[in-house]
């Protein structure tokens, strides 16, 4: 079977806006404008959809019915966008375009616990099917319409939201059920205006995604699913979505990213002509209706740079125009004679950068900023360095059948793009007096920063390398090495601030964004030290124990230990100078109202054939700890008062096998502490 296809006067060319940043008039309405002049006949709108207080259409949107909520909102900005948007909303309806603004659910009030005590389950999280849920979450939509009577419909996502409903446990319903109820509920509540609703899968596992687009096709055949073309997220590693295939009884449109999402956000150049031809190839192999482009984000914008040329790539193939042709014209009105030098130039960034923000083709996540520990420590980043390299972790990041390789070959790559990025340099300076003084000011600040930026991941991935082998080996020659890096790191960060100030790629300078991602890089190099300092700690404490079969040090740089996780729900932290992986996400009281969610698990050595002693020092965020813990088959549950750090031993009669798995779960609120696993 194949996908439903849309009748051709309604096949979607769409662009996809303010990503994911607060509404702006002037610009809303350029945007608006530009699609007119491109044949687009579909918008989006994404607003700062992770910001609690202004995303989705809660944060735009007076409440009506539920006015005890108004008060968490942010009056000023549901003004500004209750004008600017409806103004935006005449232009685009003139046109004859469709505008579509994204949300994402379950998404309820600070205070709704509260003032809804009835709508708790026994872990303290929402019981989706409580009538009061179904009722809010109606009355939120047509509040919404009332507000915004010319938009067309929503962009409803599942997941990155206050109640992730894949998440949740003790539910009346499963997964796949809720998924399905929530969904009917704000689809019937949208029909029944006349308003139309488009559903982004977004799951970052397989059975996930097919089990959603089962659960939308079983709520209207007419729902049109959007997925993006490539599996999972934006990074050019990531293979080609196969999974069109599986969507069969809806109608869909491409998800696209135009703009460089994990290249920079418009900070560097980059020309993805290959990428978007190859993507869209691949697209036309599934009877699609459309695409929606991603031409923004982080209140970064291609108009006016030479990164607009991917525009211009993707807005040609949609039109039918010759793409050689249409690039070469855009170079030429730019750049004048000297713009097919600047193509051949940009045709060089894309391979550059995937040298740059790769190891050998594996994903890099953060590319677009400098990626703070803990992040490298969840991307495996460290376990990629060791010796034995063995991931064991199924998550989406990690190419399927991805294999190291020598260390030297991932250490080499970085040489070659630091070798690339200062040859292209040169390539542009020499431009300058060809090339008008403002443009080449802006060509020159890209391409610049893309120097800095290979400069940076090079030092960046020794940094990584010599920690830990360090912590392999134990010679101190890997100490005085990793020292230097961390100085060199610091020393490009002072040269680009220096240059560009809040323009150099480091810098953290984009206004609503609110993760805690270091200015320069300089928190990075500090977090390494602390890191490092916690780590040497740990070990000593290690090293006096006799008779271990095995230890982990949780949360450090060669735990290892075949790790498994669930993405962005285990994360690693240090607390009063001792490093601990927690279950869960450490920045989830800020964005996450649900308790009982997050695991992680390690393969354990212990003796064959024999009874083996398991402990495991742990501690919580609160006076209480509460924990699952699952070694082999057996489960412990523990719930108990606590101060510090307590060591709690089990034992373990083992078969043949030299190892066992464990597991750690959190189970409510109290978050977990889980320092070192030791068995003997």
């Amino acid at each position: 079977m194949c996908a439903k296809v849309l009748p051709k006067e309604q096949y979607v060319k769409g662009i996809s806006i303010i990503n994911p940043d607060e509404v702006e008039r002037n610009y809303l309405l350029f945007c608006i404008d530009y699609a007119i002049k491109c044949g687009y006949n579909h918008i989006q709108i994404t607003g700062p959809i992770h910001d609690p207080v202004k995303g989705n259409i809660d944060g735009m949107t007076f409440n009506r019915k539920y006015a005890q909520f108004n008060n968490e909102k942010n009056a000023e900005y549901v003004n500004l966008c209750m004008s600017a948007v409806n103004e935006g909303l005449e232009k685009s309806s003139k046109a004859g375009i469709k505008t579509f603004m994204w949300h994402h659910e379950l998404d309820l009030p600070n205070g709704f616990k509260e003032a809804f005590p009835e709508t708790l389950n026994e872990n303290g999280d929402i019981e989706v099917t409580h009538p009061i849920v179904k009722d809010y979450l109606e009355n939120k939509i047509l509040d919404f319409f009332n507000a915004y009577p010319k938009m067309d419909g929503i962009v409803l996502t599942l997941h990155e939201t206050k109640i992730p409903l894949l998440k949740l446990k003790n539910q009346k319903l499963d997964k796949i059920e809720r998924v399905k109820y929530v969904t009917k509920i704000l689809y019937d509540t949208c029909a029944s205006l006349g308003k139309e609703m488009i559903l982004r899968p977004f799951a970052s596992q397989a059975q996930d995604q097919t089990d959603m687009v089962k659960a939308f096709s079983e709520v209207s055949k007419d729902i049109i699913v959007m997925d993006k073309w490539t599996k999972y997220d934006w990074s050019l590693s990531l293979p080609d979505n196969d999974f069109f295939s599986e969507i069969t009884e809806n109608p869909f449109v491409v998800e696209t990213d135009i703009f460089g999402e994990y290249f920079g956000k418009g900070r560097l150049p980059i020309m993805l002509k290959q990428h978007i031809e190859h993507k869209y190839n691949h697209c036309q192999k599934y009877p699609n209706s459309g695409f929606v482009n991603r031409i923004d984000r982080n209140y970064q914008n291609p108009f006016g740079t030479v990164n607009e040329v991917n525009l211009i790539v993707m807005s040609s193939i949609l039109n039918g125009l010759d793409v050689d042709e249409q690039v070469d014209k855009f170079f030429f009105e730019k750049f004048g004679e000297a713009g097919k030098e600047v193509r051949k130039i940009m045709e060089d960034t894309e391979e550059n950068q995937r040298k740059i923000f790769y190891l050998d083709n594996y994903y890099f996540t953060q590319g677009s900023y400098f990626p703070d520990v803990n992040h490298c420590k969840n991307h495996f980043f460290f376990e990629i360095m060791k010796e034995n390299c063995d991931i064991a972790s199924n998550e989406w990041f990690i190419p399927v059948g991805w294999k190291r390789g020598s260390i030297e070959k991932i250490l080499t790559e970085k040489d070659e793009a630091v070798s690339e990025a200062e040859d292209i340099l040169e390539r542009v300076i020499a431009l300058e007096n060809k090339i008008d003084k403002e443009e080449y000011a802006k060509l020159y600040l890209k391409f610049k920063n893309l120097y800095y930026v290979a400069h940076l991941w090079r030092e960046l991935t020794l940094s990584l390398y010599n920690m830990t082998k360090y912590f392999e080996l134990k010679d101190k020659t890997y100490l005085k090495e990793l020292k230097g890096h961390m100085k060199n790191i610091d020393k490009i960060n002072a040269e680009g601030k220096n240059e560009f100030a809040e323009d150099f790629y480091n810098f953290l300078g984009c206004r609503g964004f609110t993760h805690d991602i270091p200015e320069f890089g300089g928190d990075f190099v500090k977090s390494l030290k602390t890191n490092l300092k916690a780590e040497l700690k740990a070990q000593k404490l290690i090293d006096k124990q006799k008779d271990l079969t095995d230890y982990i040090i949780c949360g450090g740089c060669v735990e290892g230990h075949k790790l498994q996780k669930e993405v962005n729900f285990s994360d690693t932290m240090l607390v009063n100078g001792d490093i601990v992986r927690i279950p869960g996400n450490r920045r989830g009281a800020m964005w996450s109202q649900i308790n009982a969610h997050g695991w992680f698990s390690y393969e354990l050595k212990v003796k064959p054939n024999s009874n083996n002693t398991i402990s495991i020092m742990l501690g919580s965020a609160t006076d209480k700890l509460s924990i699952k813990i699952t070694v082999g088959d057996d489960v412990y549950q523990i719930k108990e008062a606590i101060k510090g750090k307590k060591e709690f031993s089990f034992n373990y009669k083992a078969n043949e096998a030299d190892a066992v798995r464990i597991r750690i779960d959190r189970i409510d609120g109290n978050t977990p502490f889980v320092y070192t696993i030791t068995s003997k």
